[in-house]
């Protein structure tokens, strides 16, 4: 893809004249952790970064926002100072452009490139940016509101996409995105790094990454859906693997999935709400503690959102197995039936996710300096029932 033409229409150079120093001035020290920083994140995904197809949610969370400007050495709040003297802050504009850790990340591979450091943190850098919450997740639920059901996406894989998809191609979510992130930066970074950058120029540089993944996700979905509304599913069930004999029902399981992925995805893009946990704390509970317990949660490590997911997905299914004719997740019976004890369940997912929140209460002091068995109870159902609120309030 052939450039654009260098016009400035707007010579603002903030970014380059604040926002770059502050990034920068510690870079040359700062390097080795930014690195171990990346990789953290790249581990820790693994098996999402590293699959056949954009099955999951990838997500990038305050934890990393926190990560990230710990290893360079900058507070994140000189950055969201300096952001609202751009000269689009009250327009309009892609999220990525008035975003702290995308700004501040654009800044890093400009001095990362022009003084030619190693290929393999470029490298690192840029895919870093382009799985980051603003580019990748961003176009990701945008086409996949619900996670994508595999067996539809099998069929698409294997019989709907030509060698011309990246994802064909590379056989991998990390491969594809890295073959577009780094025609990219091949295509901007004498740009990114000339001396007479603006600010309007890193936009359009930002908006061309954003496009490309944009269109990436785009060209996916739209296989997808097709199968999908054709009933294109592969049968899990059988040894028969030929085209013809694709196809799998639209279960329970795939239900909740989805009303777990949307729950999911409210709760790591707002605060723990401390009303709610009020809501749910009876006699004995500190509705402060149980917001303690879920910030811990949700600004941990990818394990403990994975764990979050599992607890919602348990208790929607176990709903919908005790009341099959039940339609609405959002009513008060399925709160009501989220914090009943099951003192008696010998069901194994209800027995882990037990095992679960009680691995969570653990970690308060003050639930572990309690005697009777009634409030540890009173907090355990405080914990089912935030999330089952929860669900309730994304889900409507």
């Amino acid at each position: 893809m052939a450039k654009a033409p260098k016009k400035y229409q707007i010579e603002d150079t903030i970014m380059i004249d604040k926002i770059y120093p502050i990034g920068n001035k510690n870079m040359p020290n700062n390097i080795s952790k930014l690195k171990n920083c990346i990789e953290k994140f790249v581990h820790e995904r693994h098996d999402e970064l590293y699959d056949y197809a954009p099955m999951k949610r990838i997500f990038f969370t305050k934890k990393d926002r926190q990560a990230f400007f710990t290893a360079i050495g900058v507070k994140e709040k000189d950055v969201s100072d300096i952001l609202p003297e751009l000269y689009y802050w009250k327009e309009d504009e892609l999220q990525a452009c008035k975003d702290e850790f995308s700004i501040t990340m654009m800044m890093i591979l400009r001095y990362l490139i022009k003084n030619k450091r190693d290929p393999k943190i470029i490298e690192l850098a840029y895919m870093y940016l382009a799985f980051s919450g603003k580019f990748y997740a961003s176009c990701h639920y945008q086409f996949f509101r619900y996670p994508p059901k595999k067996e539809v996406m099998d069929y698409v894989v294997n019989y709907m996409m030509s060698q011309k998809f990246d994802l064909a191609k590379y056989k991998s979510l990390w491969g594809a995105i890295k073959s577009l992130t780094s025609t990219w930066i091949d295509t901007y970074k004498d740009e990114l790094c000339a001396d007479d950058i603006t600010d309007e120029r890193v936009v359009y540089i930002i908006h061309q990454l954003y496009n490309r993944i944009y269109a990436f996700m785009r060209n996916i979905a739209k296989l997808y859906y097709e199968a999908n509304d054709k009933k294109l599913y592969i049968n899990a069930e059988s040894d028969d693997y030929s085209k013809d004999n694709y196809r799998i029902a639209n279960n329970n399981s795939t239900v909740a999935a989805a009303i777990t992925e949307k729950t999911m995805v409210y709760m790591t893009s707002t605060q723990v709400n401390l009303t709610t946990c009020y809501q749910v704390s009876s006699s004995g509970v500190d509705p402060k503690e149980i917001k303690a317990i879920f910030e811990n949660i949700m600004n941990s490590d990818n394990e403990h959102l994975d764990q979050l997911r599992y607890v919602i997905n348990v208790l929607i299914v176990d709903f919908m197995k005790n009341y099959p004719q039940e339609q609405d997740i959002t009513g008060t019976k399925f709160i009501a039936h989220s914090i009943t004890m099951k003192p008696n369940s010998k069901d194994k997912d209800i027995l882990k996710m037990k095992e679960v929140v009680h691995g969570w209460l653990n970690t308060s002091e003050r639930y572990k300096s309690i005697k009777t068995q009634m409030t540890k109870n009173n907090y355990y159902k405080a914990i089912l029932g935030y999330i089952a609120i929860t669900v309730n309030k994304a889900n409507k």
